[in-house]
């Protein structure tokens, strides 16, 4: 391979850093930010610049948890805009369709007995309507660059803080990493990690486990940061690791309880200290809720106007 003829290094001495080292001194460094649910914040938070993973088995929340937080993030936080790349959820309207769901609490599917009406949909519409942007790439043009080069505009034009990919198995390989898993991780976490660090944002990329194998007791294994599909070079190169875990599903599949687990945080301090975090899932309402008591983990009917009536269930 031949060597490039220029190579865009950047080149620092500890005099070009001082100005912003005595800030860091004086002001102290940028922590993570709230997530809004005080045990979550304990185990993670949302800090700009960083790569984080999301991973889990198939069905069992991954993109569903990262969605619920991201719309409580936006509720709490007006300018704090999110761009999803989610083609399993194309066309669009499925997307938002499903975050209206979790506003307002009830289902957006007229069969359903907790139907939300035309009223309280638009209601919720007008809540959430400036949070998030849906990109969609057909295929082959979907690669891991042009997903990222998608965003731009989005972070330079209209504010956007946070980048997710979901999935990233959705995203088009090169054909040189087709056979070479560990080299394909080192190239996507590299990107990844450039990515986050230049433009400032909070990136993510949702990823599946490695088949489930059931145990002696009949239950899947915790999920792990060196069992993400594509091998555990996965781990290696990104700052965050969290993972989405029903630990009864293979036994139960009514069974609600879900740990949301911070497998690895990079900077501790900052972030988060690694930990699992239990509560449960309300299918009705489409919202994560504590585990012992059932309340609703945030308050999202404070953010709109719910019919008193349909509150009784």
């Amino acid at each position: 391979m031949s060597e490039e003829k220029t190579i865009p290094v950047e080149s620092s001495t500890m005099p070009d850093c001082l100005d912003d080292m005595m800030h860091d001194l004086k002001n102290g460094k940028e922590k993570g930010t709230s997530t809004y649910i005080s045990k979550l914040d304990e185990a993670w938070t949302w800090r700009q610049s960083e790569f984080n993973i999301w991973t889990g088995y198939s069905n069992e929340g991954k993109s569903q948890f990262l969605r619920f937080i991201s719309l409580i993030k936006g509720l709490e936080e007006p300018d704090y805009k999110f761009a999803f790349y989610a083609p399993e959820d194309y066309p669009a309207k499925e997307f938002f369709d499903d975050l209206i769901h979790t506003m307002s609490g009830h289902s957006t599917d007229k069969s359903n007995p907790n139907f939300i009406g035309e009223k309280l949909y638009m209601d919720a519409y007008h809540r959430i309507k400036d949070i998030f942007y849906f990109m969609y790439i057909r295929p082959p043009k979907n690669s891991f660059v042009n997903v990222l080069k998608s965003f731009i505009p989005l972070i330079e034009e209209k504010g956007v803080k946070a980048c997710v990919v979901d999935p990233l198995i959705k995203v088009a390989r090169p054909s040189k990493y087709l056979n070479a898993d560990d080299k394909y991780a080192m190239y996507i976490t590299t990107l990844a990690t450039d990515f986050a660090r230049k433009f400032n944002v909070s990136l993510h990329l949702v990823m599946h486990q490695l088949t489930a194998r059931t145990q002696e007791n009949g239950l899947y294994a915790k999920p792990s940061m060196y069992s993400i599909k594509g091998g555990g070079t996965w781990a290696d190169g990104t700052d965050n690791i969290l993972s989405t875990w029903r630990p009864n599903y293979a036994r139960d599949k009514e069974d609600t309880e879900v740990i949301i687990s911070s497998a690895k945080i990079k900077k501790q301090k900052l972030v988060g200290i690694p930990q699992d975090v239990q509560m449960r899932f309300n299918r009705k309402t489409n919202r994560y809720v504590d585990y012992h008591t059932s309340k609703d983990l945030y308050n999202f009917d404070s953010k709109i106007h719910i019919p008193r009536i349909k509150l009784l269930f």
